[in-house]
């Protein structure tokens, strides 16, 4: 009996068959007759730490980044100058005044009733002349698409000046000259409500 026993224990080794049970430790392997203690895990190897600041240092303090995209920059308000929407409006209304004024011009050589700055189609007056309404108005859209300061106050005293240009007109031609007279009041306007819209100097208050 002892010698059948024996004889199979040798013959369960020999087909691949463990005798026991594997320890925790050891892995499945593809061959059950030849198990395989498992490998331990190297560990991994971190980065060594990196080295403590120098004596002294002071470590920037965390914040918003100062970068500011050149497009969205907002412009500095300069006494002086006038808002973004005052600005727009005033180019805007002059714009207008110098189209008007090229309205006059065409009118009044169509009807043959010239005005004194252009004179009559038979002797015309030299172009320099022609284009005197125009250089006032065209100065001050200039100025203002060139975001210069004090527009209001150019802009009343251009439109005083045309307006003289076009009371000429009041012996000659009568209703091309209130056309004129029109459009020197609406630049007036214009330039007066314009006002509301100029950067101010800061006022200095006393520190009670």
């Amino acid at each position: 009996v002892k010698g059948v026993a024996r004889s199979a224990a040798i013959g369960a080794r020999v087909a691949g068959a463990p005798s026991r049970h594997p320890s925790p430790d050891m892995v499945r392997a593809m061959d059950f007759g030849a198990p395989t203690r498992a490998q331990p895990v190297p560990a991994a190897q971190l980065p060594p730490p990196p080295p403590p600041p120098p004596a002294g240092f002071a470590a920037p303090a965390a914040g918003p980044t100062s970068f500011v995209d050149p497009t969205l920059a907002v412009p500095p308000k300069i006494a002086g100058r006038l808002t973004q929407a005052w600005r727009f409006a005033f180019t805007f209304g002059w714009a207008a005044i110098v189209v008007g004024y090229a309205a006059v011009w065409e009118s009044s050589r169509v009807i043959g009733l010239s005005t004194w700055w252009l004179g009559p189609d038979s002797e015309p007056r030299l172009l320099l002349m022609q284009l005197l309404p125009f250089y006032g108005p065209l100065l001050v859209t200039i100025a203002a698409i060139s975001n210069l300061r004090n527009l209001p106050y150019l802009g009343i005293v251009v439109a005083v000046i045309n307006a003289a240009i076009g009371a000429g007109d009041l012996g000659r031609v009568r209703w091309i000259a209130t056309v004129e007279l029109v459009l020197a009041g609406a630049a007036l306007c214009i330039s007066v409500a314009s006002l509301a819209g100029m950067y101010r100097p800061a006022r200095a208050y006393p520190v009670t």
